[in-house]
Parts: C-alpha cells; structure tokens; sequence
C-alpha cells in the first residue's frame, strides 16, 4: 500500500502541475486578448468573440488528435520531440483553455458600466490603467472563468491520453489513472484517485474564493 500511495502522490502531483500550468498559461494570455477585443473598435469584432465561444464546445478529443498530428515524427513540429510529455499535455490543455477564459471574461468586460469607462477616461487615465480598472471591477467573473478553464482541463481525458500515452512516471495524470485502475478492476484505487482528484478541485475553489473575498 506505501508502494501504491507513492504512485498516487507522484500522480497528483504531476497533475497540478499540468492542470494549473496550462490553466495559468491561458489565462496569461486569454485575460489581455478579452480586453484587446472588448476595447476594438471593429466591425469584426463580433465575428471573432463568435468564433472562440464556439471554440467553447469543441470536443478536447479533437484538440488531442490536432496536437498530436502537430507534435508527431511526420509533422510540422515533429523535430521537437515533445509527445507523449507534459508539455504535449500542457499545450493541448491549453487550446481547450484559452476559449473558455476568453469568452468567459470578455462576457463581464463587455458589461462592464459605459459610464464607468468613460470617467476613467475623462480623468486622463491610459487604456492600460483603463484596463486595469475593468479588470478589477470584473474580478469575480475573471476568477470565475479561470475556475471554470481549471475544471474542464482538470477532469480531461482524451486528449491528454492521445498526447501523453498515459505512461507510468512520465505523463500518468488522475484522470487517465482512473481509467486505467477501473479498467484493470483495481476500484479501491481508482476511488482514491478520484478523491485526490475532488480534494484538488476544492482546493483550488477554496484558494480562488479567498483572493476574491480578500480582494473585496
């Protein structure tokens, strides 16, 4: 059983760091895109916040199978030599992050007051310092759309399976450990998984709910 907790432990861990990476990552990227777009002035503009809420839905299976087709020997990228890695995972983990953060916050940019805006303006600030006043009145709904980002990549399967392998102390993450323990009848395992997988979600809920109570 010390054998086994040690795996579980080795498991957990690599996913945090897979999960909390990607999820940082995109929403590094994500969160200034959202404010890029909501400030655009552009007849486009509608076109491209369509674009990644559709993006929203897609299967993670088929962002596997693209990071997969991008990262193999006979692909474009293939002299990286990254598949079948956590930083293959990172990245599919990524694309499947970056339209949720997106739509998420630039869905409470977006309804941010006019009014609120436009003193800000008035008063002669930059539209960094602009932005960085939406960003604080919206922090609940970035917050918010940054858990939601976690929780999707957290609970993933397929596509962290297509581009990891799930090989064992190498990309062997909860959720494809699950899989595998229930797959071979190992079901005490697979529920410890599981709960170290929950208690992971709580966590980074509880984390997230403090900074936004402090913050307030």
């Amino acid at each position: 059983m010390v054998i086994r907790l040690n795996e579980i432990v080795e498991i957990s861990l690599r996913s945090i760091y897979v999960n909390t990476f990607a999820t940082a990552l995109a929403s590094f990227i994500a969160i200034p895109f959202a404010l890029v777009v909501d400030f655009w002035k552009s007849k486009f503009k509608n076109v491209v916040v369509l674009i990644f809420q559709s993006l929203m839905g897609i299967p993670p299976v088929l962002v596997g199978l693209l990071v997969f087709l991008l990262f193999s020997r006979s692909g474009p990228f293939g002299g990286l030599d990254i598949l079948f890695s956590s930083t293959a995972m990172i990245i599919a983990q990524v694309l499947i992050a970056f339209p949720i953060v997106f739509s998420v916050c630039y869905s409470h940019f977006s309804r941010t007051d006019e009014k609120l805006k436009l003193i800000v303006k008035t008063l002669g600030a930059s539209n960094l310092q602009a932005a960085a006043t939406i960003v604080r009145e919206s922090l609940p709904g970035v917050i918010s759309a940054v858990l939601t980002a976690f929780g999707r990549v957290a609970g993933e399967v397929g596509a962290v399976m297509i581009v990891g392998g799930n090989i064992a102390g190498r990309t062997r993450v909860l959720t494809t450990a699950i899989v595998l323990y229930t797959n071979l009848g190992k079901f005490k395992e697979a529920i410890f998984a599981g709960l170290c997988l929950l208690a992971i979600a709580i966590g980074v809920n509880l984390i997230a709910t403090f900074i936004s109570f402090r913050w307030r």
